[in-house]
């Protein structure tokens, strides 16, 4: 048995993924994010300052420390391909490189949704299914045939745009939904009634479930994650009106606080849209699509040897 690792390097966060592999079989241990501070002020062409920098440097220090501690025998690292959108990122990859040793793969959109779609093949057998992941700027649809789209809507962007304090108002959360409904008729998507079911992928997908199983009081241990339209509706409701709502928050999404509830409004928005009633919540995404390709022998990507503690 073998360990691996991957650092990934997205535009809101970086993230670490460790598995251990048996041949060509693959199997996640553990998984850690953190966001970067500045995440939200990121904007097309603005520079990086010294501090962003350092924090970068320093998180991939702590995950590198991380994966040796735990025995990884190789590290890989992939760059998101949203990280097109800060001016100079690329020299902020090049020094980590030549600080660490180690070589970052900046992805495209396309080999982006291959991994996610590889990351979840085994829900091709679901018919007229959709892979859902919600980003923090935007929303992307995938099906297990050609289709694709973007819909330009995503939690931190629903937060910068509607939200005045940590969680919305009624009133926000009101203008939240004509904008989100809006946005999805205005993006070319399928009718009601053309998939039949939906998987959820990415952190908030994650999130979303964390605060739908603490809300419903359900235990998860093996097994497929599963959330009801309806219950899911509920939910929303308390998320937007109950003066109990911040305790739920903090205690499931501390990190998330901004963008818990303006996910599950984006979620609920969506599954309406189609008339999904039961979605399925998958905690695999780029990461593990990415490491899986490799291990299996499906992609060729240089990976940094390390030595335990």
């Amino acid at each position: 048995m073998k360990k691996v690792a991957l650092i990934d390097y997205s535009s809101s966060s970086v993230s670490l993924l460790i598995a251990k592999t048996e041949g060509s079989v693959m199997e996640s241990l553990f998984h850690t994010r953190t966001p970067l501070s500045f995440a939200s002020t990121i904007y097309q062409d603005r520079e990086l300052t010294e501090i962003e920098i350092l924090e970068v440097l320093d998180i991939t220090d702590s995950f590198i420390e991380n994966a040796k501690s735990k025995g990884v025998n190789t590290l890989y690292a992939i760059a998101s391909a949203s990280l097109s959108s800060i001016k100079e990122f690329d020299s902020v990859l090049k020094m980590i490189s030549e600080k660490t040793n180690l070589t970052i793969y900046k992805l495209d959109i396309a080999t982006e949704a291959e991994a996610r779609i590889f990351a979840n093949e085994r829900y091709s057998i679901l018919p007229n299914t959709v892979l859902v992941d919600f980003g923090s700027n935007t929303m992307k649809l995938y099906s297990f045939s050609d289709y694709i789209s973007t819909v330009p809507i995503g939690p931190i962007t629903i937060y910068e745009d509607f939200v005045s304090e940590v969680i919305p108002t009624q009133q926000e959360a009101k203008s939240i939904k004509n904008a989100i409904r809006a946005t999805l008729d205005e993006a070319n998507l399928p009718e009601e009634g053309f998939f039949d079911n939906a998987v959820l992928a990415g952190v908030y997908a994650w999130v979303i479930y964390q605060l739908y199983s603490e809300y419903y009081k359900l235990e998860y241990n093996h097994g497929e994650m599963i959330i009801q339209y309806k219950k899911l509706r509920k939910l929303c409701k308390y998320l937007i009106k109950s003066e109990e709502r911040s305790m739920l928050i903090l205690k499931n999404a501390p990190e998330l606080m901004k963008q818990a509830v303006p996910a599950v409004i984006l979620a609920k928005e969506l599954l309406r849209r189609f008339k999904i009633n039961n979605i399925v919540i998958s905690d695999l995404g780029v990461k593990e699509g990415i490491l899986k390709s490799i291990v299996q022998g499906k992609r060729e990507q240089k990976g940094l040897t390390l030595e335990e503690k």
